[in-house]
């Protein structure tokens, strides 16, 4: 299931090459193709409610207690959302099943919005995306969300699953915040951002999805926050943490049924190729610096809804969820 599959690091400037070419062009989706969505709504044991913002703006956190066993018994996973996060629902609810997890003995977790956030704590609001408050996401992980769970007695056993976007963030709270996040999955994330070339392909997507200034956030790159958040360049702090990676290799699982499945599907393989490249070597290096490293890469599969879905069911049925 580890296996490499010999995308190496001589590919990487092409890859982000094209990938930013793409984006200059409008045709990169992150977070492409849907799955099934799921069913009932509201379940017996939903809740949505708003918590602290911190003065950006007060998120909705939408839960499904566990159904099946008590929710102070029962693990809590936390689902991030991509880059092109919206403000109805998170991604993962709208397009998956996870939910349905609290059916199997777990409390779900979908914090919403974040567009393009990196779910970090800004500096400054990005003006080109019609903000004027800056975000705050960081401090709600760390505070208000915590806060929230513990208040609805759900078990402090968390897990942060981070998509894309969000997979550095999740790594670096459960690095920094273990009284807080037990595990972290990284997600076809991108474990290097500040790797040459990153920056670059991060600013053209956040600009691309809501037309985000990545210079809001901590200020024009190279800065020291960057690289303060970047996992790659904190492996020393992770001995002893439990870290599940994914990625695939940007193969297709069949033909594109039309041009708009072409376009995306391009996209797709571009970013997950990029992510493959990372998230391997990032997991060899988490290894040797002493974290507990359960990775899984896969031939097939591009940066879209269905292998993440796919990827969930195999965290759950391997018991990773619970005891890392």
């Amino acid at each position: 299931m580890s296996k490499r599959t010999g995308v190496t690091s001589r590919r990487r400037p092409l890859v982000v090459v094209i990938v930013s070419l793409l984006l200059a062009v409008g045709m990169l989706v992150v977070g492409t193709g849907t799955a099934s969505a799921w069913g009932p709504n509201p379940a017996p044991t939903f809740r949505a409610a708003k918590i602290d913002g911190y003065g950006m703006g007060d998120p909705v956190i939408r839960t499904w207690a566990s159904t099946t066993t008590k929710p102070s018994a029962a693990p809590t996973i936390i689902f991030l959302d991509g880059l092109r996060a919206t403000n109805d629902v998170n991604g993962w609810e709208k397009e998956t099943n996870v939910a349905y997890l609290s059916q199997r003995g777990y409390n779900v977790v979908m914090p919403v919005g974040g567009q393009s956030s990196f779910y970090a704590d800004w500096d400054n609001p990005s003006p080109t995306a019609g903000q004027t408050r800056p975000y705050r996401w960081n401090s709600v992980l760390t505070g208000s969300l915590p806060a929230y769970l513990n208040s609805l007695g759900f078990s402090r056993n968390r897990t942060l699953v981070g998509l894309s976007m969000a997979a550095s963030p999740a790594i670096m709270l459960a690095t920094t915040r273990p009284d807080l996040y037990s595990r972290a999955a990284s997600i076809s994330g991108f474990p290097h951002p500040t790797a040459p070339g990153m920056q670059t392909m991060l600013r053209a997507a956040a600009f691309d999805s809501g037309r985000f200034d990545l210079n809001n956030m901590w200020g024009i790159f190279p800065n020291v926050r960057a690289f303060q958040n970047d996992p790659w360049l904190n492996l020393g702090a992770m001995r002893g943490k439990h870290l599940w990676v994914y990625a695939a290799a940007g193969v297709w699982n069949g033909p594109p049924t039309s041009v708009a499945t072409f376009g995306t599907g391009l996209s797709g393989s571009a970013l997950e190729v990029v992510s493959m490249e990372q998230s391997q070597t990032f997991a060899v290096a988490a290894r040797a610096a002493g974290a507990n490293v359960r990775s899984s890469f896969w031939p097939v599969g591009i940066h879209a809804w269905q292998f993440w879905q796919t990827e969930v069911g195999r965290i759950e049925r391997a018991g990773w969820f619970r005891n890392g």
